[in-house]
């Protein structure tokens, strides 16, 4: 398992992309982690995009919003279907709203892992999801999360 620290501030170092670089780094660090399995633990990877292996760059781009709608539907479920095993992370996601987007983005972060997630494709997807699910969302979160992944299809 990778060191959840350095994904966290892997994360935080990340939060300040927009939306849609982010999507692409998630796209590309998949492609990376695929091509090379053993990049997995690299927490700080920054693949540099190649059309020749790696294929269209809108094609890099819907990779990355399809493994957003997976992960961020796994974690959606995690914070809000109230299950047993999962009542540790639910509860640090939960008790970080108070402490701001920083927080909560580690806390994320941290939930991804345990998801499985690998560590470069955690880094980059925790800050996307707080930015673009949880964060707007803070006072209603489990309604406007459900009603923000059902609008995406």
């Amino acid at each position: 398992m990778p060191d959840i620290s350095a994904v966290v501030n892997e994360a935080r170092r990340l939060e300040s992309r927009d939306e849609a670089a982010l999507e692409l780094l998630v796209g590309l660090r998949a492609k990376a982690i695929e091509k090379n399995p053993a990049l997995t633990d690299t927490v700080d990877l920054e693949p540099k995009y190649d059309g020749a292996t790696m294929g269209a760059l809108d094609d890099i781009k819907a990779l990355g919003r399809r493994i957003l709608k997976r992960w961020n539907k796994e974690l959606h479920g995690l914070v809000c279907e109230n299950k047993a095993a999962d009542q540790k992370d639910r509860k640090a996601i939960l008790d970080s709203l108070s402490l701001g987007q920083a927080a909560v983005v580690a806390a994320v972060a941290g939930a991804l892992i345990t998801l499985t997630v690998p560590a470069p494709i955690a880094a980059a997807l925790a800050p996307l999801i707080v930015k673009r699910f949880i964060w707007p969302a803070k006072d209603e979160l489990c309604t406007a999360w459900g009603e923000g992944i059902k609008a995406q299809g």
